[in-house]
């Protein structure tokens, strides 16, 4: 079993680079979604974090964030969660939906909740194409509430039982601003050491 906790260099360089091609698969979805309206998305880095520690890397445990997440199974399992500061999902929604009048609804939440099922499926696809994996996400969930209540449900209702995971720091550019967003990954016990193991990486 891989110990998260003492991920080397190449491994975590491996877990950056499924990151990037999962980031070409979000832009070009993001572009077709946008009616080809210019976004790009980059991530900076790949990080192993404890899971007590997220709450503050998140701003603090009553901070208010928009997280969207889901659930993948079969043959590795994992969950991955989209957090976005509140400050952040106005910009964004501001992009996504131009002349939106500031106040959440349904379309602006529907919107927010696209976002994060592309993001956060574009970086299961690429761990499909380079190992030939198949699993089955769940339907995206979106919610919005203080870090520390978003963390600590996501962390009860996936059963996540180890105590660290993969933070992904994930900005996304529009013609006018930077949004600066999080990416969680929780995988399974296995699911690391399986997808090392067909990648080369052990």
């Amino acid at each position: 079993m891989t110990d998260m906790k003492n991920l080397d260099q190449m491994q975590l360089d491996l877990l950056k680079e499924l990151a990037n091609i999962g980031v070409g698969n979000a832009v070009t979805s993001l572009s077709q979604m946008l009616q080809d309206r210019k976004i790009t998305m980059s991530i900076p880095e790949v990080t192993v974090e404890a899971l007590q520690d997220l709450p503050d890397l998140l701003g603090g445990a009553e901070t208010p964030v928009a997280g969207v997440y889901l659930e993948a199974e079969g043959d590795i399992s994992l969950v991955i969660l989209f957090v976005l500061t509140l400050p952040s999902v106005e910009n964004l929604i501001r992009f996504l939906i131009p002349g939106w009048a500031g106040e959440p609804d349904e379309l602006s939440l529907s919107a927010l909740k696209e976002v994060g099922n592309i993001i956060t499926g574009s970086y299961l696809n690429a761990i499909s194409f380079m190992t030939g994996l198949t699993f089955k996400p769940s339907p995206p969930s979106l919610s919005v509430d203080m870090a520390g209540a978003i963390i600590a449900t996501v962390i009860a209702e996936a059963r996540i039982v180890d105590d660290y995971l993969l933070l992904l720091r994930a900005t996304l550019k529009t013609d006018k601003e930077e949004i600066k967003g999080n990416v969680l990954i929780m995988p399974d016990y296995g699911t690391l050491k399986k997808i090392f193991s067909l990648l080369g990486v052990n």
